[in-house]
């Protein structure tokens, strides 16, 4: 489903410019779906512009959610903190799940998801690497 097609279709980008990370709808629902089972006793909330999972954690200290991780070809896993999934949208304890569906087959890893993780570049050798931002 992430593969780029000999046509041009698909593949993955990591764009600094799009803040939230949209995957193709079939794995969108499928994240989500998984997400949504994994985050019992978080009360639900309505959806927010254009997001479909929050919840109301108003009065809420702390929360427990569910880990999201991306898994790479190569071996590579990229976990990311709660707080670069689960995100405020008002001042009022909403928070929502920062994913949405791609309107084409192009995933595009948003910039909400990158916040303080290193990422290294291979260009040459084709590969990409995740570490804790150190700066």
């Amino acid at each position: 489903m992430f593969q780029l097609s000999e046509d041009g279709y698909g593949g993955v980008v990591m764009d600094t410019g799009t803040a939230v990370t949209r995957l193709p709808q079939q794995a969108y629902s499928t994240l989500r779906d998984g997400f949504i089972a994994a985050a019992v006793g978080l009360p639900r909330t309505s959806g927010v512009s254009i997001f479909d999972t929050c919840y109301d954690l108003n009065g809420y200290s702390s929360v427990r959610v569910p880990t999201v991780s991306f898994y790479f070809t190569e071996g590579a896993i990229l976990t990311l903190p709660a707080r670069n999934f689960l995100i405020p949208v008002d001042n009022s304890g909403t928070f929502c799940f920062a994913f949405a569906p791609s309107p084409t087959g192009l995933s595009i890893m948003g910039n909400i998801q990158q916040e303080g993780i290193q990422i290294t570049f291979d260009v040459a050798n084709g590969f990409v690497g995740f570490g804790p931002n150190t700066c």
